[in-house]
């Protein structure tokens, strides 16, 4: 009997995610591009309802899908590059059939390339989501990712045609910092972020402004609970403590007036138990580029003294993003995640790795290979 119950049950979950699956393809069989409505990007809100989400559906016009090229031709066509859907429901499925309702052609995610989530999302929806979007056979699962406290309309609506919007959100430009960040985030990521121990969420966070959406501030997360947005200059520091800070430039005005451009910047994390107690090392290898030097030539220690002060300084950014990660507790850098790896049977140990992590000894090494191919004058 027990046998038999536990039969049905199992049969009535393969079932019901089977028709969700299918609901959420937005076809049950092979159909015409014509027939289509090719969903471009995703937003996902807390609805006025208690325990609702609410999505939306960015499409593309025949004035979007034709400005791509930049050509003034578009054959006639004109208005808003992009209509938006909403849909309200208890589930991605119901939002999504709600939504479908509005139009007479089928909602198609193969083709999505940008997921929005509100910050304001409970952590529960959001654990209910990432899940619910793993299991969309339609949907790949390389979109880029990003967080935003704005609606999803006014985000839309300062993104142009012409960068939306892959590559924009791979390279992140911060004028405020003069650094160009490797921020950009996939779905595959951050889904593999939040179900791996020992490591949190960071996601890109989206403000419109006039000038388009300025993306050179991260959201940390705990878990799936949103913690904080970091400033600019705090985004720098965690880009340069992760490795992802790209052409960031460093003037020494009491070093003969150098100036110095990244070329890379790497970073490797590793913590184990030394001599009894957990130790965590961050370790940081830029290599740059001397842009200009005001002597007539540099001598190798002249270089080394450049080298020294700007590691110190890389140091110095990056001790202070360990710090502020450990007063908020969030580890984005993920010192739970390489003990997990090294030593898993020590990181059992630790059943709740978020009370640990505050007080983890970080200790953090920096060095900078100079390049000598700038314009030295």
């Amino acid at each position: 009997m027990g046998n038999r119950r536990r039969w049905w049950r199992i049969t009535v979950v393969a079932v019901m995610t089977a028709l969700l699956t299918w609901s959420l393809t937005g076809c049950w069989d092979d159909k015409s591009l014509d027939t289509r409505t090719l969903v471009l990007a995703m937003g996902f809100y807390p609805a006025r309802q208690p325990g609702q989400i609410a999505v939306y559906f960015a499409i593309p016009t025949p004035a979007g899908l034709t400005s791509d090229s930049g050509s003034s031709s578009s054959g006639g066509a004109s208005g808003p590059p992009i209509i938006i859907l909403k849909g309200v429901g208890h589930s991605i499925g119901q939002a999504f059939s709600a939504a479908q309702a509005s139009t007479n052609r089928d909602l198609y995610l193969g083709h999505t390339i940008f997921l929005l989530f509100s910050t304001k999302l409970s952590p529960k929806a959001l654990r209910r989501l990432v899940n619910a979007l793993d299991r969309i056979g339609t949907l790949d699962k390389t979109p880029f990712v990003a967080a935003t406290s704005a609606p999803f309309a006014s985000v839309m609506g300062t993104i142009p045609q012409e960068h939306f919007p892959p590559l924009y959100y791979e390279e992140l430009f911060s004028c405020t910092t003069c650094q160009q960040l490797m921020l950009g985030v996939r779905f595959w990521e951050m889904s593999d972020r939040l179900w791996t121990p020992g490591v949190d969420l960071v996601l890109p966070l989206l403000r419109p402004t006039k000038q388009g959406p300025a993306v050179d501030e991260v959201a940390l997360y705990r878990g799936t609970r949103y913690v904080m947005t970091l400033t600019p200059k705090e985004t720098a520091a965690y880009a340069i403590a992760a490795g992802l800070s790209r052409k960031t430039s460093i003037f020494f005005p009491r070093l003969w007036d150098t100036n110095l451009d990244f070329v890379a910047d790497k970073a490797h994390v590793a913590t184990r138990i030394m001599h009894g107690r957990l130790q965590a090392t961050l370790a940081i290898h830029a290599t740059a580029t001397l842009e200009s030097i005001a002597t007539p030539t540099e001598t190798a220690a002249q270089v080394a003294a450049i080298s020294q002060k700007a590691a110190a300084l890389l140091a110095d950014q990056a001790v202070s993003f360990v710090r502020l990660s450990q007063r908020h507790d969030v580890d984005a850098l993920g010192f739970g995640r390489s003990l997990a790896w090294s030593a898993p049977a020590i990181f059992s140990r630790y059943r709740h790795w978020h009370q640990i992590y505050p007080h983890l000894n970080v200790s953090v090494r920096a060095a900078i290979t100079i390049n000598r191919l700038g314009d030295v004058r």
